[in-house]
């Protein structure tokens, strides 16, 4: 069910985000769909293209799916931000920060990566591995996640000293992503020779139309703090909006409570804006072949899973729901509802009634578009279909127990929604 708004354009964090999403070979680039730039019923929110993630870093491309589609609805211009550039700072300050030992986490939570743009800015994927302009999913990642791995274990990293020289934790890092010429010199000469410079001071500039400023990156999003009734367009700088839009937890104590906070986000998918949710995954609630709920994650297919399966922390962006309501029945995601008609902005009011019941909420994923092990939405490659039934659980919670898991042993619960990023005002 689509909404839009009349406009000119159409907590406790989890730092665990875990590797098991993610595949191991990489596909070609989904130029051929146009679930990422389309203005018709395809998609609501202004999207970029679905991507791939390859290691533990989803958290990274949810970020970039916000700053992307925020960064398109102000320019009118897809721009290709580059994950792997982020999750190379995200290396270099966890290694010369001591957050790294023999091993290095890749998972991560949403101000971690706000404090990554803040500091390094946003880089276009073309300018830092141009390999990964090509393909779905980033074909440097791995190889770098492994070469990184093998320093700290074993190698010129494997001391506490050594990861404390930031000129030579640049130089394995460097090596292990295969950095150009051209994109080393640019890093340098923006950041200094060991990374002492980064743009949360006044003094570090960039000229470059690949590596960008956070103060430069333009970005449009609503809010309603100036008027809570209708929302109030914005078109600002990415550095704004991270200081403006706020993670929130979704409630667990009662039903009008949940209820409440998901009319928050129905607002915000109203207004068309890029809502990132934090989600508990189980594999084995992930319907593969049943028509109706292909592409879903539901507690009907757990079951008849009769254990949990694989599990962890997963970061994504919300982009439709499909809701149940008392004077007009189903309003079906991917529909798209238009605000200035009465009879459409009628439905709209009706799907934000306490008494209308979401089925579920749909996502943008970072699992690739086209994959026979991750069936997608009907229609909707790359998209999957959260039943609010499954994100409101709880379901058996024991992501450490290894498979197959015995559900005698897996005693743990959790409620598998646990928070979103909203706008401000929402």
């Amino acid at each position: 069910m689509h909404g839009g708004a009349n406009m000119m354009r159409p907590n406790a964090l989890r730092t665990w985000l875990f590797s098991a999403l993610v595949a191991a070979t990489p596909l070609a680039a989904g130029c051929t769909s146009d679930v990422g730039n389309s203005s018709d019923d395809v998609t609501d929110v202004k999207h970029t293209d679905v991507e791939r993630q390859a290691i533990g870093n989803c958290w990274l491309y949810a970020h970039a799916s916000w700053v992307e589609s925020m960064n398109y609805s102000a320019t009118g211009e897809p721009f290709d931000v580059s994950q792997s550039y982020w999750t190379y700072f995200d290396w270099f300050s966890k290694i010369t920060g001591g957050e790294t030992h023999e091993e290095l986490e890749t998972g991560g939570h949403f101000d971690r990566a706000n404090d990554i743009v803040l500091e390094r800015g946003v880089m276009q994927e073309a300018a830092f591995i141009p390999e990964d302009s090509n393909a779905e999913m980033s074909p440097v990642q791995k190889g770098a996640l492994d070469a990184v791995q093998a320093e700290l274990k074993t190698g010129r990293l494997k001391d506490p000293s050594s990861r404390s020289d930031a000129a030579l934790v640049r130089q394995v890092l460097e090596e292990a992503w295969k950095l150009s010429p051209a994109a080393k010199e640019q890093l340098t000469s923006v950041f200094g020779t060991k990374y002492e410079k980064t743009f949360r001071s006044s003094s570090t500039k960039t000229t470059s139309a690949s590596l960008i400023h956070p103060k430069d990156f333009k970005a449009w999003y609503t809010e309603r703090l100036t008027n809570k009734n209708k929302a109030t367009e914005r078109t600002t700088t990415l550095d704004v909006a991270i200081n403006q839009w706020r993670q929130t937890s979704y409630p667990s104590w009662s039903d009008d409570s949940k209820r409440g906070f998901q009319i928050r986000v129905q607002k915000a998918l109203h207004d068309r804006q890029p809502v990132v949710i934090t989600w508990d995954v189980d594999f084995n609630a992930m319907e593969s072949s049943d028509p109706v709920l292909k592409g879903s994650f539901n507690t009907v297919t757990l079951k008849n899973a009769g254990k949990p399966g694989r599990q962890g922390g997963h970061m994504t962006v919300l982009e439709d729901y499909e809701v149940e309501t008392a004077d007009f029945g189903l309003l079906k995601a991917g529909v798209t509802l238009d605000p200035t008609n009465d009879a459409d902005a009628k439905k709209l009011s009706a799907a934000l009634l306490p008494t209308s019941s979401i089925t579920f909420m749909r996502i943008k994923n970072s699992w690739g578009a086209f994959r026979d092990d991750r069936s997608s939405a009907p229609g909707f490659p790359g998209y999957h279909d959260l039943y609010m039934a499954y994100l409101n659980g709880p379901i058996a919670w024991c992501p450490d127990q290894a498979d197959p898991k015995d559900p005698a042993k897996c005693t743990g619960r959790t409620t598998p929604w646990s928070d979103v990023v909203l706008p401000p005002g929402y």
